[in-house]
């Protein structure tokens, strides 16, 4: 069997959407503090909020059940799309990874709230992805 760009392109979106999935459910399950911490991987625990409430703690479980949501988005497309080398599912992963992943970098990893080594697995899928992708898509297009 031939692996061609796009296939690989829809394993990385598959590999993205995982992680997503399962890091999600990981901050989901876990309380306030806990969750702060997860995401302030980079601020001292002296910064950090020590008891961020509930409403904190509603709003960053909304947030991982979200990315639950994208992750089971971009991994059900990534199979049944991009796997067929699909233009529709090109640009719906393209679309839903890069604006979580554009957000992450902004809010989290620019500002240095959250370590690079913990934030950098996504945005690293996204971009594999989207490269291998682009190809396989391009050279659907010359033939």
């Amino acid at each position: 069997m031939k692996i061609t760009a796009y296939k690989i392109g829809a394993i990385f979106y598959a590999l993205w959407g995982i992680l997503h999935i399962v890091g999600g459910a990981v901050i989901l399950a876990a309380d306030a503090t806990t969750q702060v911490a997860m995401f302030g991987s980079a601020t001292a625990n002296t910064e950090a909020i020590q008891d961020p409430g509930p409403i904190v703690h509603a709003a960053l479980s909304f947030h991982a059940y979200n990315l639950m949501w994208m992750g089971l988005l971009s991994l059900v497309i990534a199979v049944v799309l991009n796997w067929k080398n699909s233009p529709t599912g090109y640009w719906i992963n393209l679309v839903i990874t890069g604006a979580a992943d554009i957000g992450l970098i902004v809010f989290l990893l620019a500002p240095r709230h959250m370590a690079i080594l913990d934030g950098i697995p996504g945005p690293t899928l996204w971009v594999l992805a989207a490269v291998f992708s682009t190809i396989g898509l391009l050279k659907a297009r010359k033939t």
